[in-house]
This record gives structure tokens, C-alpha cells and sequence, in this order.
């Protein structure tokens, strides 16, 4: 993987999917937040609360990343 796919991605909303094998009964398949840091070993997502959660990759199954908000949405505040 490339070392740098994801900095263009930083500050944006991301959702991370977890592996089958991660989810535990009764929890949630995935995590939102906004995409704060990452390594080559794991992701740190800022929750909408302010808290930050590492999320390694060996638990991850395929990270959404929204786009940015165009014009419209910007102005309103829209999303």
C-alpha cells in the first residue's frame, strides 16, 4: 500500500467497516468519524464526541471516505 494514499483523506468523514471475524455479537459492524491520523498499522478517527479511536488494519474490511461537501451544501450548511 502506498505510504501517503491516505493523507489527501485527512479531516474528511470516513466509515470503517470491520473485518467478519472483529464483530462481536450485539456491536456495531462499523465506525464514523472523521479521519484524524493514520500508520501503516491502524487508522485514528475522531468521533463527533471529540474522542479518538484507533482502529487496526487487521480489523478493518474496507474504509468509506465521504465526499466533500459541494458548493451547495457548503453554503447552506447542508449535508
Amino acid at each position: 500500500m502506498d505510504d501517503g494514499i491516505l493523507e489527501e483523506y485527512l479531516d474528511r468523514y470516513v466509515r470503517i467497516h470491520f473485518a467478519p471475524d472483529m464483530i462481536g455479537q450485539g456491536l456495531s459492524a462499523f465506525a464514523e468519524g472523521k479521519l484524524y491520523d493514520y500508520s501503516q498499522n491502524g487508522i485514528l478517527i475522531e468521533e463527533r464526541d471529540g474522542s479518538l479511536d484507533y482502529i487496526p488494519f487487521s480489523a478493518v474490511r474496507l474504509v468509506q471516505i465521504k465526499p466533500k461537501p459541494g458548493l451547495w451544501e457548503r453554503l447552506t450548511g447542508s449535508s
